[in-house]
């Protein structure tokens, strides 16, 4: 008789089963356990490679800095700092660059290609231009929704330019056949806005040297004290609201923008940017009829506390606008809001 037991092997007893398919199970759950632990090694280890290639840059960067010009060193510190806030993998030592700035020191003015064909010179000691070093860019957000809106062979109006990063971005957009109208009273910002537009190859760009009013004059405009430059305003407590003391006044022409926008022989008028620390309902009731012929998207910075050392306010403002029919269609920060009809 054929051994049955070679061909077929025992069936194990129940008690045996059980303990074989628990061990079985366990070791499932044991592997499942694992895996989201090497899944975090994995991620610590990428995190601290680039922890490591980070502080061979910082090194590197140091290493130029003994090195350097005045100018290289600025250029490295700062080349450091955006590479640094993109790239660092760790909650701590997100502000290690900051600690070693003094070795770079001391920072100068330098030229910066903020985008392909946006060239811009960059002082270290005035916030806006430090945050444009620092980041690579200015009010994403407002920029963002301008150029939503902003079409090739279109019209920018850039009231309150400054030093012209939303000028310059809005040139590259235009193109050849449009049209930005850069309106700063300025004289020393004018300086830098007009040598970056020239960088820049910016020839779309015309730039009004003026303030903007409900009417022809003559108007004072406070220089504020450094840091702060952008904050210059018509109205004193404005220029001095970051602190220091107004030392520079400049009496400036005063126009309506509905003149500028008249004499520049434009026909069409997209997107409207007003920052003019506090002198916003000023500049929008001196464009009544542009903004009643073109309809622009505006970007209006709306701060109650600046419009009212002008006699504003910003309920006042949004009335004015609700009157031309146009609506708030979105906050963007909390100061600048989006108005369209």
């Amino acid at each position: 008789m054929p051994d049955v037991g070679a061909r077929y092997p025992a069936v194990p007893r129940r008690g045996t089963t059980q303990v074989a398919m628990g061990e079985t199970h366990g070791s499932f759950a044991r592997h499942d356990s694992i895996s989201p632990t090497l899944k975090g090694m994995r991620r610590m280890r990428k995190r601290a490679i680039y922890a490591l290639v980070m502080l061979g840059a910082a090194v590197l960067a140091l290493w130029a800095a003994v090195r350097s010009s005045p100018v290289g060193r600025t250029k490295a510190y700062f080349a450091l700092e955006r590479g640094w806030r993109v790239h660092w993998p760790l909650d701590r030592g997100k502000l290690l660059p900051r600690r070693v700035r003094p070795v770079f020191q001391p920072l100068v003015p330098v030229w910066m290609e903020v985008e392909p064909g946006v060239n811009m010179l960059l002082d270290p000691e005035d916030y806006i231009s430090r945050y444009i070093l620092s980041t690579g860019q200015w009010e994403a957000e407002s920029w963002a929704i301008c150029k939503q809106h902003l079409p090739v062979g279109g019209t920018f109006v850039d009231v309150g330019a400054h030093i012209g990063i939303y000028s310059l971005k809005a040139a590259r957009v235009v193109g050849s056949k449009g049209h930005v109208i850069a309106v700063e009273p300025n004289p020393d910002t004018v300086r830098q806005l007009r040598d970056n537009i020239q960088a820049s190859g910016a020839n779309v760009i015309a730039v009004q040297p003026v303030a903007c009013s409900d009417s022809e004059g003559e108007l004072d405009l406070f220089a504020a004290p450094r840091p702060s430059g952008g904050e210059t305003s018509l109205s004193r407590v404005n220029a001095q609201q970051s602190g220091g003391v107004v030392s520079t006044v400049y009496h400036v022409r005063a126009r309506p923008l509905d003149a500028i926008i008249q004499e520049s022989g434009v026909s069409r008028v997209d997107v409207m940017k007003i920052d003019v620390e506090g002198a916003e309902l000023l500049v929008l009731r001196g464009a009544r009829q542009a903004l009643a012929r073109y309809g622009p998207t505006l970007i209006v910075e709306v701060e109650d506390k600046k419009l009212r050392p002008m006699g504003a306010s910003a309920a006042e403002l949004k009335e004015f606008l609700r009157s031309q029919g146009y609506t708030p269609r979105h906050s963007i920060d909390v100061v600048n809001i989006e108005f369209a009809k």
